[in-house]
C-alpha cells in the first residue's frame, strides 16, 4: 500500500442531521476520486461530524482557527462490533463529547486497520492471537505498520474555511503528516482513555512503545495496569492457532502484487561500488537491529551463498526464537567477542578447528536453573539464555555445559577481518548501539525443504515476513565509507 502522503482533491457531496446519544450534530460527505486514491485499501468517501450548534465553519477572507479537529480512522470491529482490543470506539465517543461540549470536528476516515484494509486486519488480528504485537502483525503480512493517507484533509480544511487547527491526538506522526501537508496545526488536544482493558492492554503498550504515541505513561503503572488475558482458548492455540496464522499471512499476501524475482539470479555479489543491494539496505538493517527487529543478511555467492536470521541477543522474545526456529536449520548460534568468551568460560569447542570456513565455535551452553531454564530447548528458555548471554553483568556461574546454545568466536575487526555471518552480527549490534552479540541462524529453504534458501527465495521471505535484506558485501563497504580504516 501507499503511504506517501500528497494533496488529494475531495469533493463536497452532501450534508444533513446527524442526532445521537452524544448529541445533536450535523455529517458531511466528502468524495474523492479513485485516480486520486494512492491505497486500495481505504475509502474514498471521508465525512465531517460537527455539533450543530457550534459551527467550526470560517468565512472568505476571514478564515477560522485553532479548530479542535480529531482526524479518527475506521475501526469497525470496535465501533459497530463493540470490540475491546482496541481504544478506537471509546476515542471516538470521546472526541464526539469533546466537540459537542467545546465545537470543533471530526474528520472520519475510512482507513480500517492503520490502512490495511478489513480482512488483512483480522489477518492480523490473527497473528496477534500467537503472539506478536500490532505493529509486527502488519510488518509480517507484508504491510508497512502505518498504511494511512491523509491527502484529502487540507481539502476538506479549505472547503470549510478553516486556517488553522488543533489537533486532537496522541500521535506525533500525524502531526507530522499534516504539517507535511501543509495543515497549520497551531497545538494538540490530548485524548486519553482513563485506563487500559485486558483485551487492550498489550495493544496500548504497542502505540506507546513502538509507534511513539504521547500521554499514556500513566496507563501502565503498576496500580493501574490491567492484567491480561488470553484472547483465545490456549487449547485453540494449540490446534488451530498456528495454522490459522499462516493461513492470514498466505491470504493477505495475495491481495497485493509483488515484484517479479530473477529465477536465475544466483547469489550475492558487489557491484563496482562496493555494494550489492545498497548503502541503504545496511542503514535500514541497523535502525531494524537498533529497535530489536530480525534482519536477513546474505553473503558472496563465492563463499557460502547461504542467508541468516540475524538480530540483537539482548532483544531476543521467546516469539522471535521461536520464529528463528521455524524457519531455520535449527543450529542457533550467538556471536560474541573473545574476551567475552574468556569471561565466561567458553573455550573453543576443539583445538583443531577443521571447519573450512573456520567457523569459531565453543562449547555449548545454557543458562542456569536459577534463571527459571528447565530443559534448555524450548523457545523460552532458548531467548532467555541469549538476553543472559548478551547481558555483560552475567558470569560463568550463570551458565551450565553443554547447552542448545552454540556460541561463535567473532573475529577482533567484524567483517573486515572476516566476511563471515558471525562477524556480521557483532557488527550490526554494535553499530546499532546494542550490546556485543548477535544472534544468527541459517534459513532453511522452504520451497525445497531439503536445500538451504537462496536469493530469489530469500526475497519472496523478508517481503513476507517484513524483513530487511542485505548483505556482509553492503555491511563491509559500508564500514569503509563510514569509518577510518584502510582500504
Amino acid at each position: 500500500c501507499e503511504v506517501e502522503d500528497r494533496p488529494t482533491p475531495a469533493e463536497f457531496v452532501a450534508e444533513t442531521a446527524l442526532p445521537t446519544d452524544i448529541g445533536q450534530f450535523r455529517l458531511r460527505a466528502y468524495r474523492t476520486e479513485a485516480e486520486d486514491n494512492a491505497n486500495e485499501y481505504c475509502g474514498r468517501e471521508p465525512c465531517v461530524i460537527y455539533a450543530a450548534d457550534k459551527s467550526p465553519f470560517g468565512v472568505e477572507g476571514k478564515l477560522k482557527t485553532g479548530v479542535h479537529v480529531r482526524i479518527h480512522d475506521q475501526c469497525l470491529t470496535s465501533e459497530v462490533f463493540g470490540s475491546r482490543r482496541c481504544d478506537c470506539s471509546d476515542q471516538l465517543k470521546m472526541a464526539l463529547k469533546h466537540v459537542a461540549h467545546q465545537g470543533g470536528a471530526v474528520i472520519y476516515m475510512q482507513q480500517e486497520g492503520r490502512g490495511i484494509g478489513l480482512a488483512n486486519k483480522v489477518a492480523a488480528y490473527a497473528l496477534q492471537d500467537v503472539g506478536l504485537d500490532t505493529v509486527d502483525a502488519n510488518l509480517h503480512l507484508g504491510f508497512p505498520e502505518d498504511c494511512r493517507n491523509y491527502g484529502a484533509i487540507p481539502s476538506i480544511l479549505h472547503d470549510m474555511k478553516i486556517g488553522s487547527i488543533k489537533l486532537m491526538t496522541n500521535n506525533p506522526r500525524k502531526i507530522s503528516r499534516m504539517k507535511e501537508l501543509g495543515v497549520k496545526v497551531d497545538d494538540t488536544v490530548a485524548m486519553v482513555v482513563p485506563s487500559t482493558n485486558p483485551y487492550n492492554h498489550r495493544y496500548l503498550e504497542a502505540k506507546h512503545d513502538r509507534m511513539d504515541h504521547q500521554n499514556l505513561e500513566h496507563l501502565f503503572d503498576d496500580s493501574s495496569s490491567s492484567e491480561e488475558v488470553p484472547l483465545v482458548d490456549e487449547a485453540y492455540l494449540n490446534e488451530s492457532g498456528g495454522g490459522m496464522a499462516k493461513n492470514a499471512v498466505e491470504m493477505s499476501l495475495t491481495a497485493f502484487s509483488e515484484e517479479e524475482d530473477d529465477e536465475d539470479e544466483a547469489g550475492c555479489l558487489a557491484r563496482d561500488d562496493g555494494y550489492c543491494f545498497g548503502r541503504k539496505s545496511v542503514e535500514d538493517a541497523i535502525a531494524a537491529t537498533r529497535d530489536g527487529k530480525m534482519v536477513v543478511v546474505v553473503d558472496d555467492m563465492n563463499r557460502e551463498n547461504e542467508g541468516d536470521l540475524i538480530m540483537a541477543a539482548d532483544a531476543c522474545t521467546p516469539e522471535d526464537m521461536a520464529f528463528i526456529v521455524r524457519y531455520s536449520s535449527g543450529v542457533i548460534c550467538i556471536a560474541m567477542d573473545e574476551s567475552r568468551m574468556d569471561e565466561l568460560n567458553l573455550p573453543q569447542m576443539i583445538n583443531n578447528n577443521e571447519d573450512p570456513k573456520q567457523t569459531a565455535f565453543t562449547v555449548t551452553v545454557d543458562a542456569s536453573t536459577k534463571h527459571g531454564i528447565t530443559t534448555g530447548i524450548s523457545s523460552v528458555d532458548r531467548a532467555k539464555t541469549m538476553n543472559l548471554l548478551a547481558d555483560m553483568s552475567t558470569t560463568a556461574d550463570d551458565f551450565v555445559r553443554p547447552g542448545h546454545i552454540f556460541p561463535l568466536r567473532a573475529r577482533e575487526g567484524g567483517v573486515l577481518a572476516r566476511d563471515g555471518h558471525t562477524e556480521a552480527g557483532i557488527d550490526l549490534a554494535h553499530l546499532a548501539g546494542r550490546s556485543r552479540a548477535g544472534i544468527l541462524c541459517e534459513i532453511v529453504s522452504e520451497e525445497h525443504p531439503t536445500e538451504m534458501m537462496r536469493l530469489p527465495e530469500m526475497k519472496r521471505f523478508c517481503r513476507q515476513h517484513g524483513l530487511v535484506l542485505t548483505s556482509i558485501v553492503d555491511l563491509i563497504q559500508y564500514r569503509k565509507d563510514t569509518e577510518d580504516v584502510e582500504i
